[in-house]
């Protein structure tokens, strides 16, 4: 069975608590199973899983007259019967029950570790597999090659040949139109529950946080995909034992931006090896790298190899490939024109020199394809397999566990750059100090020292400074919130695809940024109202429930947080870092000219239109903060003809009022979160 000497190979190097026994390495194991018997991780248990991804108490087996009962124990990684995760089964023979990386076979009413030589179909199997999109565009057309266990097989062609389609596909995130693939004689689309933890995929685009150094970025990996039971202590274990396989340990400290190309590609390797994956599939690993890191790389997927995996990798370059196992080469198209071993190439492809290959195959695909089929008699692709009920989502932990990882990890990354913490922290300092700007000296009191009135009467020197002055603080506020999250998400897609690929729900990812933003969101509102209080005075009119600075502190605050899900849904919305920047300034402006500061918004519909903008609710709420109506009686009001002027009735300090504004606010939020999250799960990982 491969999953015993690839843990071994990983975990040499770790600690003797996850050494493989002598009796896994000797052979297939029988166990007697009587009364009631539990199995996991630790030595107190009967049955004993020498495998990271099992829970210290992760199943009960219970023989009785109707045979074996098996019950989940609440692990984190879940208890398999045949693919499927159950919660209780009665077992029957020949039924295979995989917990972690470890699969055990019931046979005469006992348990076997492991399963026969003849169960598993040597490796990853990949049988006809074929691709057709909508529009009736074909992809992939009829690829099949075997990969055994000790073998390093490169998958290479022209751009546009099908390679990383076939990775995917190979990984089990894509799905093919016909055909099937399976590894170690189990369908890998029908039971990827099952299997994904003994899959490990290397995307091409880097999967870890640049601002990171590498034992970082691992241990956060490490809480997400292994279980809540296993210690701070075990998992460093773990790590320490893949950064040496990887002679990563003097880079330990090392921030990953830092990081040479080949050590970056390694570190996101070691990434996927936490797990002890005993098929390991990259995609461009190798890309952009000059020769020497080339090579470096390829030796080092060579050695993982060696170690007892399957490797796979997506390449464009052909200088190595002497040291694989086997070359797929696919001509455009996705058709085969070659698979077999890199140094025979030149008796069936009439040629030692790639170059020359690659535009045969380039020029004339179909012809490379006949020529291939003849050599190698067609055989009909079997039907790929659908699996029994909906599919399943299985979390490698709890969705509170995931949220404090995911939280203290975006934590650490925002006071790991610098640069972007000095803005964060400069932004409100420039818009509190904006306030100076505006003429006046009343701020958000009230005078009775106007030319013209009566003593005693309360009317402001300047009827408009407090408006300008919320103005000001409310699009300072719609601001802060979106620039502090806009370019988050679509910055950390790769990251996120990935880790939701091994169990990362996507309600914990978006739960734990929401939460560290609108706390950054508060603290930057209580900077910029600081400043502002400092500079032009505290409002004494106005709150309902609370004092008028803590009731603008709360306006403030909510509009920046909404701001904030503004800011996350243009980040979930666009492809890449650059497009984030036009909706942005579209979004602001727009919300200054529709807040109700500037000028009366008294046009046909125009009213009605301010109604879905957050600035406008968010003036709504800071007006009833500061008591509007009451400190500046003409700003409350617009003359839309002559004498016949028209209120802002919402700016008056009233419980009503101020329940209409928060809870419009609210729900303003509650959709845009609701269309991230559609976001974040209609996502193909």
């Amino acid at each position: 069975m491969p999953d015993a000497p690839h843990l071994a190979a990983l975990h040499n190097n770790a600690s003797a608590v996850f050494q493989v026994p002598g009796n896994l390495r000797s052979g297939r194991e029988s166990i007697a199973v009587s009364g009631v018997q539990t199995i996991g991780r630790t030595p107190e248990n009967d049955i004993v899983v020498s495998d990271v991804l099992a829970s210290r108490r992760h199943a009960r087996l219970t023989a009785g007259a109707r045979g074996l009962l098996l019950e989940d124990l609440g692990s984190v990684n879940g208890t398999f019967v045949n693919g499927l995760r159950i919660r209780s089964r009665q077992l029957t023979e020949n039924d295979v029950v995989t917990i972690g990386n470890s699969d055990f076979v019931v046979t005469g009413g006992n348990l076997v570790r492991g399963r026969a030589k003849s169960a598993v179909s040597g490796g990853l199997q990949i049988e006809g597999i074929g691709l057709t999109v909508e529009g009736g565009k074909t992809l992939l057309n009829d690829i099949s090659f075997q990969a055994g266990p000790g073998t390093l097989t490169a998958i290479i062609g022209p751009s546009g040949a099908g390679k990383s389609t076939v990775s995917k596909i190979a990984a089990g995130l894509n799905s093919p139109t016909v055909g099937r693939v399976s590894f170690e004689g189990r369908d890998v689309h029908v039971e990827y529950e099952a299997l994904r933890n003994r899959i490990g995929m290397v995307p091409q685009d880097d999967v870890l946080h640049s601002k990171l150094t590498v034992q970082q970025a691992l241990r956060y990996a490490a809480e997400l995909r292994l279980p809540a039971d296993l210690s701070t202590a075990d998992r460093d274990k773990v790590i320490e034992g893949v950064l040496a396989e990887l002679a990563l340990t003097d880079h330990m400290q090392t921030r990953i931006d830092k990081l040479s190309g080949g050590q970056r590609k390694r570190a996101s390797v070691a990434m996927e090896l936490l797990t002890g994956p005993s098929l390991l599939i990259l995609d461009e690993p190798t890309s952009g790298l000059d020769p020497a890191l080339d090579r470096q790389v390829m030796k080092t997927l060579r050695t993982l190899a060696d170690a007892g995996r399957v490797v796979l990798v997506v390449t464009h370059s052909v200088a190595h490939l002497e040291i694989c196992d086997q070359v797929l080469l696919l001509a455009p198209g996705g058709k085969t024109a070659y698979c077999g071993d890199p140094k025979t190439k030149k008796s069936e492809l009439g040629t030692d020199d790639w170059a020359e290959i690659f535009e045969n195959v380039t020029v004339g695909p179909d012809q490379a394809w006949d020529n291939y089929r003849r050599r190698h008699p067609h055989q009909p692709a079997p039907a790929a397999l659908t699996p029994a009920g909906p599919p399943l989502t299985v979390p490698q932990a709890s969705g509170v566990r995931q949220m404090n990882t995911v939280a203290r990890r975006q934590w650490r990354l925002i006071i790991s750059d610098r640069g972007y913490l000095a803005f964060l922290a400069l932004l409100p300092v420039v818009l509190g100090l904006l306030t100076l700007v505006i003429p006046g000296s009343t701020g958000f009191g009230i005078t009775a020292t106007k030319p013209g009135h009566a003593p005693g009467s309360t009317i402001p020197t300047d009827p408009v400074e407090a408006v300008q002055l919320l103005v000001v603080l409310v699009i300072g506020a719609a601001f802060m919130g979106a620039a502090l999250t806009v370019r988050d998400l679509v910055s950390e897609r790769p990251i996120f695809e990935r880790e939701r690929a091994v169990g990362l729900r996507p309600g914990a990812y978006l739960g734990a940024k929401t939460l560290v933003f609108f706390l950054l969101a508060a603290v930057q509102s209580a900077i910029m109202l600081g400043i502002t209080f400092g500079l032009r005075d505290i409002p004494e009119y106005g709150g309902v429930l609370l004092p008028p600075p803590v009731a603008l502190f709360c306006a403030i605050t909510v509009l920046a947080c909404v701001s904030a899900l503004v800011g996350l849904a243009i980040s979930s919305l666009v492809r890449s870092n650059e497009q984030t920047m036009p909706p942005l300034v579209i979004v602001v402006m727009v919300q200054l000219v529709f807040c109700g500061g500037l000028f009366p918004l008294t046009g046909a519909g125009v009213s009605q239109l301010s109604w879905i903008f957050p600035a406008y609710w968010g003036y709504t709420a800071a007006a009833q903060a500061v008591d509007l109506p009451t400190i500046n009686p003409e700003a409350g009001q617009i003359k839309v003809m002559q004498d016949e002027p028209a209120k802002y009735p919402l700016w008056e300090p009233t419980m009503a009022h101020m329940l209409l504004t928060y809870g419009v606010l609210v729900g303003m939020g509650l959709l845009l979160f609701a269309l991230i999250y559609s976001r974040l799960r209609l996502r193909k990982h």
